[in-house]
């Protein structure tokens, strides 16, 4: 079954902010992106969906362009290296971090954000405390 990525601005069914074509141009001016580019298109767009799905775990600031569109994004209001947002798209350096996401989850997946691995932690490691002044965590097995 093909993965199909639709980056259609405000659409109902988008489910990355950018097209592939966008992503490989990118992907060729950042680390690992060579070898993205490479990959089969099924593994790019997944890794591009993945990538989306984590950035939209994020809060953001201004306002959805439409009700009815899928993602967070494009929105109006929101600030971006000091432009502010009009709908009009999507902003550079979100569409890096969508790339720079989709080339980790192809590259080493147990370091994307939210992989649950806990990176080269042992299996069964957790979080047994946190404590915010003086910033500590400590963990436990």
């Amino acid at each position: 079954m093909a993965v199909t990525l639709d980056a259609t601005l405000s659409g109902v069914k988008s489910n990355s902010y950018i097209t592939l074509a966008t992503a490989e141009q990118i992907a060729a001016l950042v680390p690992g992106g060579a070898a993205w580019i490479d990959l089969q298109g099924d593994e790019k767009n997944l890794s591009l969906i993945q990538a989306t799905r984590w950035l939209e775990t994020l809060s953001y600031s201004g306002e959805r362009c439409k009700a009815s569109q899928r993602l967070k994004w494009p929105r109006s209001g929101a600030v971006c290296d000091g432009v502010t947002s009009d709908c009009s798209g999507i902003p550079y350096p979100l569409q890096e971090s969508e790339v720079r996401l989709a080339v980790l989850y192809t590259t080493n997946e147990s370091q994307f954000p939210g992989s649950g691995s806990g990176g080269g932690a042992a299996a069964g490691t957790y979080v047994k405390r946190q404590k915010l002044d003086v910033l500590e965590i400590e963990y436990d097995e």
